[in-house]
C-alpha cells in the first residue's frame, strides 16, 4: 500500500522549502517522478531540492530544450525533463545510467517514461489549488522511497 503525505504551498518560496525539505533526507541512488501542469511548479520544487543538496538554486533551469541537466552536489542531481517527448523508454537518451546511480534523479513530466518493470520511486505530484497555491503529494509504493515520504509526514506535522 503506498504512502501518502499531502501538504499545501502557499507560494513559490514555500514549494522550495518542501524541495529543500525532501533533498536534505536523499542519500543518493532515488529517483523523484514529477507530475504536474505546465507551469504548476515543477522546476520550482527542484530548486528547493538543490539547496536540500547544497547547490545554489540560481543553477537550476527548466532544463526543456538541453533535456538533462546534470550538477554536482554532496549527491549528484540529474535534473530531466520529458516535455518535449511522447514518451520515453530507460534506454532512450541513456535514461538508464541516470536513474539507476548513486546520484539523485529528479524527471519532470515523469508520466511519459514508459518502463516495462515498476519503478521503485517518490512520486512528487504537484496541482493548482488557487491563484498562487499548490497542493503537494508525495507517494511511495513499499520500498525505500517509502521511509522517505514517512518522514516527510513527520516535517508536515512541524510546519
Amino acid at each position: 500500500m503506498a504512502v501518502q503525505v499531502v501538504v499545501q504551498s502557499a507560494s513559490a518560496r514555500q514549494t522550495k522549502a518542501w524541495g529543500r525539505r525532501l533533498g536534505t533526507l536523499l542519500k543518493g541512488g532515488e529517483i523523484i517522478g514529477l507530475h504536474g501542469e505546465l507551469g504548476a511548479g515543477k522546476t520550482c520544487f527542484v530548486k528547493g531540492l538543490a539547496r536540500g543538496l547544497g547547490l545554489s538554486e540560481e543553477k537550476i533551469l527548466s532544463p526543456t530544450f538541453t533535456m538533462i541537466q546534470e550538477h554536482a552536489s554532496r549527491l549528484p542531481l540529474y535534473h530531466i525533463d520529458l516535455y518535449r517527448l511522447e514518451a520515453a523508454t530507460l534506454d532512450d537518451l541513456g535514461l538508464r545510467e541516470y536513474l539507476f546511480s548513486q546520484g539523485v534523479a529528479a524527471v519532470e513530466w515523469f508520466e511519459r517514461l514508459q518502463t516495462e518493470a515498476a519503478l521503485d520511486y517518490l512520486s512528487v505530484r504537484i496541482a493548482y489549488a488557487g491563484a498562487s497555491r499548490r497542493l503537494l503529494e508525495f507517494s511511495a509504493a513499499p520500498g525505500r522511497h517509502q521511509a522517505i515520504v514517512e518522514r516527510l509526514r513527520s516535517a508536515a506535522w512541524r510546519a
